[in-house]
């Protein structure tokens, strides 16, 4: 566990070095007979003069987490493609990003269901969540609540069966990520062997969206990161690198997503 810094990834957080002026973000691993399932763990406090509202907009990844929160404990489905957060006076968050495709094994229904949606956690699994955020609010460091979180999910991953290797949608989707190649739902298929069609309906069960809009995230997120700490690459070129077909089809995703043109958003960093 430790302090992210502005020199960081910044994960697809907008106006990172702006963001770290109001918040501390702090990332850490789950434990490792954990980690085919959950991605990171993490935790963002604030302190602010009083009335004053920070605004926190990210590109969302294709994930689903967990938190507890001041105002309760709550599972997010795969978010819109991005996702705002108000930030007043004094409070903290303590949060489970699942790998995607990883939570199906533990909710074992659709995670479609849950795309888009913040649900109380306690609707899902009982009192077991209540359990868990009582854990958290009264530790005392983050290595507390982690040791925490560990306990509860490997006690609901052996109540639900879940087994010890990752998903193969968890597999794909982390292939996407990484694959710089794989540009489309067409590319995806044919490197997993299987059809568009199937691939999409295991996608939408498993993880909660499609292969193309896993794809549209992270190039956006890649794009963002491109534009903070590369001031002398090109639009056209930043574009072409992540597999649009020219640069006014990315000047307007980019736009569309984060509300400026990239380079607006690049001068504004």
């Amino acid at each position: 566990m430790r302090q992210v810094t502005a020199a960081d990834a910044t994960n697809g957080i907008l106006d990172f070095r702006e963001g770290l002026r109001h918040f501390r973000l702090q990332r850490f691993q789950p434990a490792e007979d954990l980690a085919a399932w959950i991605e990171a763990y993490w935790s963002v406090a604030w302190d602010l003069p009083a009335g004053r509202i920070y605004r926190q907009t990210n590109i969302s990844h294709a994930s689903i987490n967990a938190a507890v929160e001041p105002e309760g404990v709550f599972l997010y489905g795969v978010p819109g493609r991005t996702f705002v957060r108000d930030m007043t006076g004094t409070g903290s968050v303590f949060g489970v990003k699942f790998r995607p495709g990883a939570f199906f094994p533990l909710y074992g229904a659709p995670v479609n269901r849950l795309t888009g949606r913040r649900i109380p956690l306690v609707d899902v699994f009982g009192e077991k969540a209540a359990a868990w955020a009582g854990d958290v609010a009264s530790a005392s460091s983050n290595e507390e609540r982690a040791a925490a979180t560990d306990r509860f999910w490997r006690g609901l991953r052996a109540a639900t069966g879940a087994g010890s290797n990752p998903t193969a949608a968890t597999l794909m989707a982390e292939r996407i990520i990484s694959d710089r190649s794989i540009l489309s739902a067409e590319d995806a298929a044919r490197a997993g062997g299987t059809t568009v069609r199937s691939l999409q309906r295991r996608f939408q069960r498993e993880v909660g969206v499609g292969p193309k809009e896993v794809i549209r995230r992270f190039r956006l997120q890649e794009a963002a990161e491109r534009l903070l700490r590369d001031p002398k690459a090109a639009c056209g070129d930043i574009a072409l690198e992540l597999g649009y077909f020219d640069q006014a089809h990315f000047i307007r995703d980019f736009k569309a997503v984060v509300g400026v043109a990239p380079d607006v958003y690049r001068r504004r960093q």
